[in-house]
């Protein structure tokens, strides 16, 4: 219970500190800055008329009835809204004051010094390049930390920045992945995706920003399904995939692991990463269902079988038993396979007959292990 309270004292300390920074920011009305936002009633919960408010401004709580509302807010003094570009917190702003709501509003994500210098990097490139493009996504899921993808496409070097957990890391683009990645939202039209798609309790909130020559938008999309929005989801699935396939520090690669649960809806996508070194590494995380399998044969198959790779196990959290026959298979192939491996991947690779003398717990030792096979060691 000590603990409990001491929570909520910091949390009280954590907004009055937003509070007053937004303050003094007052004046800052330009969109680099996102908004958090907060719609306040009673501290029991709100009351029979004010559930039948919130139902015509709040979509998640349009079709719901006055009763659902209030025993889904029972309890509860607020409604809180994160990572919301100026226009959308404006009208969720207006509309609640309008029915007599009191309504906090504060810049987002200042906590963060790493998502604050994210986004000084596109107020920059859009004061110095009006006429290239950018695209931005801020990340607020229900269950980790949020962050944010940049990508600005010339004039000269594109890249592509990420920010989480105050860490940033920036690289660039090769001009062949750029291409591509600008064919992928040509099919789409980023200009023209509606967003603003239902809000759920479980999932991700995704504020997205696109810049081009044409013309500017700003969406908010949640949990994006390619069936029902395959425009959100393309173009935060390309924005995304870009990000991971260049990110090569660890903090980076774990935030977009961790987003990657989020943004598959699609089972039987590999959550995989290559990386372009010496010796190859190719990195598995998260876990693989039975649905994935075709995908983890191909991705076997890929690989050349005289080719020395070390496969990259440490962020591995599962797999069933019908895929071990898989890992085996490979394992014998004629290039030597050393294995990165956390508990996990121990004991899933050890249920599917590897040596352990293959597998090893650095990096740096499953590439001595690589290196000492070269030599014949």
């Amino acid at each position: 219970m000590a603990e409990d309270t001491e929570d909520d004292e910091l949390k009280a300390k954590r907004w009055a500190w937003w509070l007053t920074v937004s303050s003094r920011l007052e004046e800052a009305s330009s969109w680099e800055f996102l908004w958090r936002l907060r719609v306040l009633w009673g501290t029991q919960g709100p009351t029979a008329k004010q559930a039948a408010l919130l139902r015509q401004f709040i979509p998640e709580f349009k079709g719901r009835s006055i009763t659902e509302v209030g025993e889904w807010l029972a309890g509860t003094a607020w409604k809180e809204w994160r990572m919301l570009f100026a226009v959308d917190a404006r009208r969720l702003q207006q509309e609640a004051e309008a029915r007599g709501f009191r309504v906090e509003a504060v810049q987002d994500g200042l906590d963060d010094p790493a998502v604050a210098h994210v986004r000084s990097l596109l107020q920059a490139h859009s004061e110095a390049h009006p006429e290239a493009a950018r695209y931005w996504i801020s990340f607020l899921p229900s269950f980790h930390e949020g962050g944010c993808i940049l990508v600005t496409l010339g004039p000269g070097e594109s890249l592509v920045s990420v920010a989480s957990r105050a860490h940033h890391e920036t690289v660039p683009v090769p001009d062949e992945r750029g291409l591509r990645f600008l064919e992928e939202l040509a099919a789409i039209d980023p200009l023209g995706v509606p967003g603003g798609n239902q809000i759920g309790l479980d999932g991700i909130s995704l504020s997205c920003l696109v810049e081009e020559r044409q013309g500017r938008r700003e969406f908010s999309t949640w949990s994006p399904d390619p069936k029902h929005y395959p425009r959100e989801h393309g173009f935060v699935w390309a924005v995304y995939q870009l990000a991971a396939d260049a990110a090569r520090e660890p903090a980076t690669c774990r935030f977009l692991e961790e987003m990657f649960g989020y943004l598959n809806n699609n089972d039987e996508r590999l959550p995989v990463k290559h990386f372009d070194e010496v010796p190859r590494r190719i990195r598995l995380f998260g876990s693989l269902s039975s649905m994935k399998a075709k995908a983890l044969e191909a991705l076997f198959a890929s690989v050349s079988p005289d080719e020395p790779l070390l496969m990259d196990l440490s962020s591995f959290e599962g797999m069933g038993t019908s895929q071990y026959p898989l890992f085996a298979r490979f394992h014998t192939r004629p290039g030597r396979t050393a294995w990165w491996v956390n508990k996990s991947a121990t004991r899933h690779l050890l249920g599917a007959g590897i040596p352990r003398s293959h597998l090893h717990d650095t990096l740096d030792a499953a590439r001595a292990a690589l290196l000492d096979a070269s030599r014949g060691g």
